[in-house]
């Protein structure tokens, strides 16, 4: 329970899908008139599938948060995940929040099931003894699967009880789709039978099959043929003539899993099994309804009207996509996500996600591959309620989630993820209509939005880590592992500089340091490479302690160091200054770093001043020869341990 409100989870998925959509909407509006919170936990796939793409998907009902709970709905088939239908089973029964599990028998729970034989019979019955129907053919899905052939051992039975016979060669398998369906439709002409009085089908995708075939050769449906089908699927609202058929009562079902719930709470005796027979309806292509062509323009509108809402949605996903991809900030994205996602009207959004979303850090693997389950605190990438944004900030949970409860009765959570990589998850607030706002529950809409956005963040992540592979390239290609420039990038850094020198206008000099190790080849061969590249590497610390002026300090490889330097000070002085400070530093490192050996070097300087003909190499020999003069004095006693 949040804030006193009672809340009730309902765990689906493929709302797109009619029957889903239809049993989501009669829960929410029971839910409503008990004054309760709906939670819907929602993923666009049913799981059935071990692909990336589906485990990405069942990572919305990880985030399921069972201490505000009261009660738990699961339309169990839509689940087809085992081990997160069980999971979630377990996480309530641990807390002793009662379960509902429609279409999915499970023990402990209170399960509501849908009963197909009756209304598969019933049909079957109707067709024999209202329409007089004797020579009969079914359509059925695959062969061995127990609802085609349970469907076919009921044709069987109720045409025995009325002194009928179903021949084997009236039965055919269209394997519950319209291609197959149509195969079987040729075959079955091919066959010389006759053709039969009606076709009962397995389900409505194969009805529509055989009355289109049997219309495209000269049979009308229902005067010469009588077509039956089953499941109420939504294309079938759209089909003339709309079909005889049969569809799970949905309202039913979703009503009496909130009762039961309710019951529950307030302590009364539910029982914990509730058949649901599915809802007939006899319509046109049985002859029970007559049909009206004029109808097609009343069915040609609404399709239109699908049509060009989705054809805008894309339009605006394109936009997000581009904007997205494009945006410099945490700030530009949230910014443009909730610009392009205001067009869908929902009353509260928030954008759940990792921390390090388009951070900087230098460990990919987890930049890449984040999980928001195993932190609390996320970052709440978008935030609006009643169209106010919130800048992106970090927390356990949305600061305005629980205002958004108070004020609207259904919140819609689905997943963020990155193929089978999870890294947060979505709400909207959701109406329906019968709590007085205006509606904006196009599930189908919303389950595109999710998936596009969740292309649309891939993408981002995407451009975000390969725009830090590639400044990480481009840093390996002028650096050094020592930290300075390598002789590449020297050259680019001095040739910027000299231009810059030039383009001012005023007297400027440029100072070359040419620097090399003294006794580096004694190091290796007396205590061995590692310690060879400790000294390699306190050079390069004392080069990088004195970069105060922009200097630019650059290995050239090996034991050879050069600096550069630009100044319109007096170029002797300066250079002197900088060796000074390097020679300071070298002693203070070998007076504390206990090492058996003493890290010196040599140096020469040479300085000019810039114009329009300077050659750099030549200044970079000059300073090596005043360099290799000095070297050339040093003792072996300046660089070994005495």
């Amino acid at each position: 329970m949040i804030r006193g409100h009672r809340c009730i989870g309902l765990v689906i998925s493929m709302l797109k899908e009619y029957l889903q959509d239809d049993f989501f909407h009669a829960v929410a509006g029971r839910a409503n008139e008990y004054g309760c919170k709906l939670f819907v936990y929602h993923s666009s796939e049913d799981l059935k599938y071990d692909d990336s793409y589906s485990r990405g998907e069942g990572s919305v009902y990880g985030f399921i948060d069972y201490d505000i709970l009261d009660g738990m709905i699961i339309l169990g088939e839509s689940i087809k995940d085992r081990s997160i239908y069980d999971r979630i089973v377990s996480e309530c029964k641990k807390r002793d929040i009662p379960v509902v599990s429609v279409d999915k028998y499970t023990e402990g729970c209170f399960n509501i099931e849908y009963r197909y034989s009756t209304a598969f019979e019933s049909i079957v019955r109707h067709v024999i003894e209202k329409h007089g129907c004797r020579v009969i053919n079914v359509m059925g899905g695959q062969r061995g699967n127990s609802f085609s052939e349970e469907r076919i051992d009921c044709v069987r039975r109720v045409m025995a009880q009325h002194g009928l016979r179903l021949d084997d060669d009236r039965i055919l398998y269209g394997e519950f789709w319209t291609k197959p369906a149509l195969s079987e439709m040729d075959r079955f002409a091919r066959s010389g039978l006759d053709m039969p009085e009606a076709f009962i089908c397995a389900n409505d995708s194969m009805a529509m099959a055989v009355c289109g075939w049997l219309k495209n050769h000269g049979y009308q449906v229902p005067e010469d043929i009588i077509v039956t089908g089953f499941d109420g699927i939504f294309e079938e609202k759209f089909h003339i003539p709309r079909l005889t058929t049969a569809k799970q009562n949905t309202d039913l079902a979703g009503e009496k899993a909130v009762d039961t719930i309710i019951a529950v709470l307030e302590g009364r005796t539910v029982d914990t099994f509730y058949p649901v027979d599915h809802a007939i309806v006899f319509s046109q292509s049985c002859g029970c309804a007559p049909i009206d062509y004029r109808e097609s323009s009343g069915k040609i509108s609404p399709l239109f009207g699908m049509l060009n809402a989705d054809a805008e949605a894309d339009m605006y996903m394109s936009y997000l996509d581009d904007y997205v991809g494009s945006a410099g900030s945490l700030q530009e994205v949230s910014d443009y996500i909730i610009q392009y996602s205001m067009m869908y009207s929902w009353y509260y959004y928030a954008l759940c996600i990792s921390e390090d979303f388009m951070s900087i850090s230098d460990d990919y693997s987890k930049y890449i591959h984040s999980d928001t389950q195993q932190t609390e605190t996320k970052l709440i990438l978008c935030e609006t309620l009643d169209g106010t944004p919130a800048r992106p900030y970090c927390s356990k949970a949305p600061k305005n989630f629980c205002e958004a409860v108070d004020k609207y009765n259904i919140l819609l959570f689905w997943p963020v993820h990155f193929q089978e990589l999870s890294i947060g998850y979505g709400i909207t607030a959701l109406s329906t209509g019968v709590d007085g706002l205006q509606p904006n529950d196009d599930t189908r809409r919303i389950t595109k939005y999710t998936r596009n956005l969740n292309r649309t963040l891939e993408n981002a992540n995407s451009k975000s880590v390969m725009k830090k592979v590639i400044d990480r390239l481009q840093t390996l290609y002028v650096m050094d592992h020592t930290g300075l420039l390598n002789r590449r990038g020297f050259y680019s850094r001095i040739n910027d500089a000299l231009a810059e020198a030039r383009a001012s206008g005023e007297k400027k000099y440029i100072i070359i340091i040419s620097m090399d190790m003294d006794g580096l080849k004694t190091i290796n061969d007396k205590y061995g490479h590692a310690q060879g590249d400790v000294a390699i590497n306190a050079i390069a610390d004392a080069l990088k302690s004195i970069r105060e002026n922009n200097e630019i300090c650059s290995r050239f490889g090996g034991d050879e160091f050069i600096v550069a330097a630009i100044t319109d000070k007096d170029p002797n002085d300066r250079g002197l200054e900088i060796t000074d400070k390097l020679k300071r530093y070298l002693e203070d490192f070998n007076s504390r770093s206990g090492k058996p050996y003493r890290v010196r070097a040599s140096y020469g300087i040479w300085f000019e001043l810039i114009t329009d003909h300077l050659s750099v190499d030549e200044l970079i020999k000059r300073a090596d020869d005043l360099m290799y003069k000095e070297k050339a004095t040093h003792t072996e006693s300046r660089y070994s341990g005495s």
